[in-house]
């Protein structure tokens, strides 16, 4: 199934921070995710949806530290309760996108990628094909991932989008969180911080050095995962947009190219020699 005979894809990434309440374990936004299902349930082109799993699943992963890989025997039983719960949030997601009649599937990252020291190493989308030409929408979720160097890593949801975004040559990709774009500090500590509207290549080092220098310690990474893979979009050509999900209405704009706010990537291409690509990678241990 040759990539070229399918119909355009947009890949849509729900932040575990704006559908989920990350101060309470496995507590939903409901009326984030219903508002998201309605405008995502209206747009009649092919989606791939992803999730992040929020605190359903960054609080278990950073207690047993699964984030360093496979290490005892003990991690095993949080390795299963991890993916129950993310199940779970996919379910809430899936439930309502049904009622908004937006037929889905729901694929585990965990059964068609694989790691090496926390690095991609295969991918099997046949399966994520075949569903998009049948009509239905694939639902991915961030997710603990085999690898063969550390027995299980973190895959987050970013790091799937702009894989999926360049793999399926999407027409754009849509990074939803619970923050107006990308700022250059964080607006939740900062009343300076200043929104980027937009980066391109000229401008993309120092955004992403201004991002990584105003890193928290949050083992998710923030802002600057997001931005890191939006960026390698850019060098494949892929635009992509960061933007506040919380806000009612802005994915359907967002979806149909139609909103200027938030921060967008655009694209440039191949142009970075292999050296300087290493700029853009990092840790990506979280379940975004």
């Amino acid at each position: 199934m040759n990539t070229r005979d399918m119909a355009p894809v947009t890949v849509v990434k729900l932040g575990g921070s704006a559908i989920t309440n990350k101060s309470k374990e496995c507590t939903p936004d409901l009326r984030v995710i219903q508002d998201c299902t309605r405008q995502l349930a209206r747009f009649a082109k092919p989606l791939v949806i992803l999730h992040g799993g929020g605190s359903f699943a960054h609080p278990i992963v950073t207690r047993a530290h699964l984030q360093e890989g496979y290490k005892k025997k003990s991690q095993l039983n949080v390795i299963t309760e991890t993916e129950l719960h993310l199940d779970q949030l996919t379910r809430i997601i899936g439930v309502s996108l049904l009622r908004n009649d937006r037929p889905f599937v729901a694929l585990r990252p965990m059964s068609f990628v694989s790691l090496k020291n926390g690095e991609v190493e295969r991918v099997f989308l046949p399966p994520l094909k075949a569903a998009l030409n049948l009509g239905l929408t694939p639902l991915i979720h961030g997710d603990l991932v085999f690898d063969s160097e550390r027995g299980i890593s973190v895959l987050s949801a970013d790091r799937i989008a702009s894989l999926l975004g360049v793999r399926l040559r999407a027409t754009r990709v849509l990074f939803g969180c619970d923050v107006d774009g990308v700022f250059s500090e964080d607006p939740r500590n900062s009343g300076n911080a200043r929104l980027v509207k937009m980066v391109s290549e000229k401008n993309a080092q120092s955004v992403f050095r201004g991002i990584e220098s105003a890193r928290s310690s949050d083992a998710t990474g923030g802002m600057s995962g997001k931005v890191r893979e939006a960026i390698r979009l850019a060098q494949h050509g892929v635009e992509s947009r960061v933007f506040n999900l919380r806000k009612e209405g802005l994915l359907e704009e967002a979806l149909l190219g139609r909103i200027s706010i938030g921060t967008v990537f655009l694209p440039w291409g191949m142009k970075f020699p292999a050296r300087k690509l290493a700029l853009w990678h990092g840790p990506r241990n979280r379940i975004e």
